[in-house]
C-alpha cells in the first residue's frame, strides 16, 4: 500500500507541475500522512504549499474555518461526514491560497467505532476553484496503519479525478459550488467495480461517490463501468 500511494503521489505531482497548481491539505486521522506522502517526492516545493493537521474538533474551527454547527447537535453529521471533509477542504484552500486542497477525515481504529460510524469509515474531498469532490469509504477487517494508508490513497485517487474533470470537460460526478445546511441529502452513488483504478481496488473497501456520474455527448456509449476503464486506460497511456 505503501508503494501504491507512493506511485499516485508521483502521478499528482506530474498533473500539478504541467498544470502550474499549487496543492494545499488538511489532515485529521492520518496525522499527516497525506502530507508526508507527497513531500516525500524530491522538489516538492515546486507544487506543495503548506498542510493541516487538525486532530480535535477545535483545531478544525480555529485553523479551517469549520462551522461549530457541523459538530454540535443530535442531528448534526459530526466531524467523520462528507460535510466536514468538505469544509476542511475549503477551508484550506482559502487560507493557504493554494488551487487545489484535499483533506481527510475518517476512524481509523482500533477504537471509536460505532454502530453507524464503524471503524474504517472515511471522507476524502478535493476542492478547488468553488468546486469540490467527496468520497466516502468503508475498508473491512484493516488495522488502525492500513485504514489510514488506505485513506491516503482514496485521498490521492480523488485529487487525481480532478484533473480529469478539467482537461476532458467531462464531470464524473455532479459538482456544486458549497454545501448548505439545508440541502438535500444528495444521492449516494456506489460504483464498485466501476470505480476500479488503473492500480486496481484494495479488496474489502467499498467505495461511495455523493452526486450524479454525468457524461459528455460524444462519450455517453456504453456502460458506466465501460467510460471509466476507458478513462482510466487513456491516462495509463497518456501519461507512459
Amino acid at each position: 500500500m505503501v508503494e501504491r500511494n507512493a506511485t499516485l503521489a508521483s502521478r499528482l505531482a506530474r498533473k500539478l507541475k504541467q498544470n502550474g497548481w499549487m496543492i494545499t491539505t488538511a489532515e485529521s486521522c492520518t496525522g499527516g500522512m497525506l502530507t508526508s506522502t507527497l513531500t516525500d517526492i524530491s522538489g516538492s516545493s515546486e507544487w506543495f504549499k503548506q498542510g493541516w493537521v487538525t486532530y480535535s474538533n477545535e483545531s478544525k474551527m480555529k485553523e479551517l474555518g469549520v462551522a461549530r454547527n457541523k459538530f454540535e447537535g443530535d442531528s448534526v453529521p459530526g466531524a467523520v461526514s462528507k460535510d466536514v471533509a468538505a469544509a476542511m477542504a475549503e477551508g484550506a484552500l482559502r487560507r493557504s491560497g493554494a488551487d487545489l486542497a484535499i483533506s481527510i477525515t475518517g476512524i481509523a481504529g482500533p477504537s471509536g467505532g460505532t454502530v453507524n460510524k464503524p471503524v474504517g469509515l472515511g471522507f476524502v474531498c478535493a476542492f478547488w476553484e468553488d468546486r469540490f469532490l467527496v468520497r466516502s469509504t468503508t475498508s473491512q477487517g484493516g488495522d488502525r496503519s492500513m485504514n489510514k494508508q488506505l485513506f491516503v490513497s482514496l485521498a490521492l485517487e480523488t485529487a487525481l479525478n480532478v484533473f480529469e474533470t478539467e482537461k476532458t470537460g467531462t464531470h464524473r460526478l455532479d459538482f456544486r459550488s458549497k454545501i448548505d445546511d439545508e440541502e438535500k441529502e444528495p444521492e449516494q452513488l456506489t460504483l464498485k467495480e466501476a470505480t476500479l483504478s488503473a492500480f486496481g481496488r484494495v479488496p474489502g473497501m467499498e467505495d461511495t461517490w455523493y452526486g450524479e456520474v454525468i457524461w459528455s455527448d460524444e462519450q455517453a456509449d456504453g456502460t458506466v463501468v465501460d467510460e471509466l476503464r476507458k478513462k482510466e486506460d487513456e491516462d495509463i497511456w497518456s501519461e507512459e
